[in-house]
């Protein structure tokens, strides 16, 4: 499931980058640059145990010394190496080389789209711009640079939408320097003022492993192009690892509520390759985590939440049509719109240990008729399951999101509803949004009814969208509806699809 696309403020995590050092510090550092013999010796059983925690990573920092002998390098490319000249006879050669690139298998291409496949390696920054908010790293003091081009495997469902993938190395004759330069390529990532019309969609922080400080920023912009239909997003991620940077760039065509590029393992796995080391692995099997009890390793608790907990097709109603009996609900790939159309902010700024997430469409005749986006949020206290019931209560309230334009409008306040499951719930509440249907740029009456819910039971949360097509009337039995009864298949239709979600989320719980 995606999150939705968020352009404001407090979308930023708050989480502090690792501290900075001291000028000593800093001092020792360059001498050992210069010496270049260097090994990675910390970050392994604290990071393998994050890594292992969830999608999003959030690691302890814990940073040693360079590993001596990086991974092998990839067949050398008729490109010429580019070193940027030293500035004086006393700075010191860099030993970057593209075995500090990330690797195909660093990278994690989120559903539905396939894997990133290596499409061409450069000594220097390469050919064009890889991002067009940046200045060229060469320009922000860096000794040397190597990229390394990814985009979806040929022939693979959505690999035409996918966009590309792109990765720049650099090396800086000190931390402060690689420092100095990540904090101005973010700030270049994040205004993108290079890019006419160039809005932010949301910023996340990396850290973990052995990054020293990173930042994601996503912004998007209007192509020339307009008949695209579709805006340009920029994700870019700046880390810094000691005095070297990595800059990852995905770059893609999306439509207005498409949840923006989460790039934060993927910037974490090539932090490490950036120090000559190899990522620790994303999953740990039940036989390794056996094995390696025994160790210093910490291990990761086991998942809460599964497919298990989501509701399926077949306990969705059935929406009746004239001359039918009724459609049939179908479970899709994920989609690029948010779970609630009103929620504020990407899920994950509600900070929960797991989620899980389906998505279901209902069409009839080749026109999407119903919607039901479902996601279980599972918290690792009740305190944040309390904070993040509380927030999303506020979403449903006011309709903050960005896509919540003129030809929104609530048709009733968020109230607090009951629901028949067991075992009960804590609390839930519900709100009705309308909103105008993509009629392909022709103007039409087509609108959505849109029943939007969260629900909550101990540390656990469930948000649920049932959304029908109607326009210019509701999808009741009469048209326009006068009665009370005009509504009642209607409602009994959003009843027993967040029914038959909330009971399937909540069945292991007492």
């Amino acid at each position: 499931m995606s999150d939705p696309i968020s352009r404001l403020d407090q979308f930023r995590a708050d989480t502090p980058g690792a501290p900075m050092k001291s000028a000593a510090e800093v001092r020792r550092r360059g001498d050992q640059i210069r010496r270049r013999r260097r090994t990675l010796v910390a970050a392994g059983a604290v990071a393998v145990a994050a890594v292992v925690a969830g999608p999003i990573i959030f690691l302890s920092a814990g940073f040693g010394e360079r590993a001596i002998e990086p991974q092998p390098a990839p067949a050398p490319s008729q490109t010429p190496s580019t070193v940027a000249p030293s500035p004086s006879g006393s700075a010191p050669a860099s030993d970057l080389t593209r075995a500090n690139l990330p690797t195909e298998d660093d990278l994690v291409a989120e559903d539905p789209y396939p894997q990133w496949v290596l499409e061409q390696t450069y000594d220097g920054e390469g050919r064009g711009d890889h991002n067009e908010c940046l200045p060229a790293l060469a320009d922000a003091g860096a000794l040397a640079t190597f990229r390394r081009d990814f985009i979806a495997e040929a022939g693979q469902e959505y690999a035409d939408s996918a966009g590309t993938l792109k990765a720049v190395v650099a090396e800086f004759g000190s931390a402060d320097e690689a420092e100095k330069a990540r904090a101005e390529l973010s700030d270049a990532a994040s205004s993108c003022s290079a890019v006419d019309g160039a809005e932010v969609a949301g910023s996340l922080p990396v850290e973990g492993g052995v990054v020293t400080r990173g930042d994601i920023d996503v912004v998007t912009y209007l192509p020339e192009d307009t008949d695209t239909n579709a805006r340009r997003e920029v994700a870019t991620a700046v880390v810094a690892v000691e005095d070297r940077l990595v800059v990852i760039t995905r770059r893609r065509g999306v439509q207005d509520y498409v949840s923006p590029t989460s790039l934060q393992t993927s910037a974490v796995n090539a932090a490490y390759r950036l120090v000559g080391s190899s990522p620790p692995p994303a999953s740990t099997s039940s036989s390794a985590s056996s094995s390696s009890s025994s160790s210093s390793s910490a291990t990761a608790p086991a998942a809460v939440l599964s497919d298990a907990h989501l509701v399926v097709a077949g306990s969705l109603p059935g929406l009746p049509m004239e001359g039918e009996s009724s459609a049939v609900w179908q479970q899709v790939a994920p989609q690029p719109t948010p779970t609630l159309y009103c929620q504020g902010a990407w899920l994950s700024s509600l900070k929960a240990a797991e989620s899980v997430s389906r998505e279901f469409r209902l069409e009839n005749g080749g026109s999407q008729i119903g919607k039901v986006n479902v996601t279980v949020l599972e918290f690792a206290e009740q305190k944040g399951a309390d904070a993040a019931f509380d927030t999303v209560h506020g979403w449903l309230d006011a309709c903050p999101a960005s896509m919540a334009d003129a030809k929104l409008f609530t048709a009733r306040p968020v109230e607090a509803i009951e629901i028949g499951t067991t075992p009960e719930i804590d609390r839930a509440a519900q709100t009705l949004a309308e909103y105008a249907a993509d009629c392909g740029g022709e103007g039409c009456d087509a609108t959505w009814y849109d029943h939007q819910t969260v629900a909550q039971l101990g540390t656990r949360l469930v948000l649920v969208t049932h959304a029908e097509a109607g326009g210019p009337c509701p999808p009741t039995r009469a048209c326009p509806p006068e009665e009370a009864s005009d509504y009642t298949e209607w409602d009994n239709r959003v009843d027993q699809t967040v029914e038959a979600t909330v009971d399937r989320a909540f069945q292991d719980l007492p």
